[in-house]
């Protein structure tokens, strides 16, 4: 398994992850909609290259970033994955198969959204699967 070290070499490269700390940043400045799901894509992915869900703290920190979600009109999927990524270690084979494809089923949903959060005046209800 990597450690926390060689994850975050490999995300040196790419875009930086969003910081804890803007979680709880004023209105103003908050990242948009679009932001957030982009962002959850990008988190997503890097965890699930990486192998690295077996993790617990890797774990809180996805849910970490995928709590805003909940604010938006996903349903009920981003709080069933947020409660499925905080289960202590160990985490059984079925449920990290579980969580694997719903985060798989869950990125082109936050990708459209983001593209339709970007157009000026739209505010998308995305599709609920």
């Amino acid at each position: 398994m990597p450690s926390r070290r060689s994850l975050q070499s490999k995300e040196a490269g790419g875009l930086p992850p969003m910081p804890l700390s803007s979680l709880s940043y004023p209105k103003a400045l908050t990242p948009s909609d679009a932001e957030l799901c982009e962002r959850a894509v990008q988190a997503i992915w890097r965890r699930l290259d990486a192998h690295d869900l077996v993790d617990e703290q890797v774990r809180a920190d996805l849910a970490t970033m995928l709590e805003p979600l909940t604010a938006l009109d996903f349903g009920e999927r981003p709080q069933r994955l947020i409660n499925t990524l905080r289960l202590p270690n160990p985490i059984d084979a079925s449920r990290l198969y579980w969580l694997t494809r719903r985060l798989l089923t869950l990125v082109p949903e936050l990708q459209a959204a983001a593209t339709a959060f970007a157009e000026p005046g739209v505010h998308p209800r995305p599709p609920l699967a």
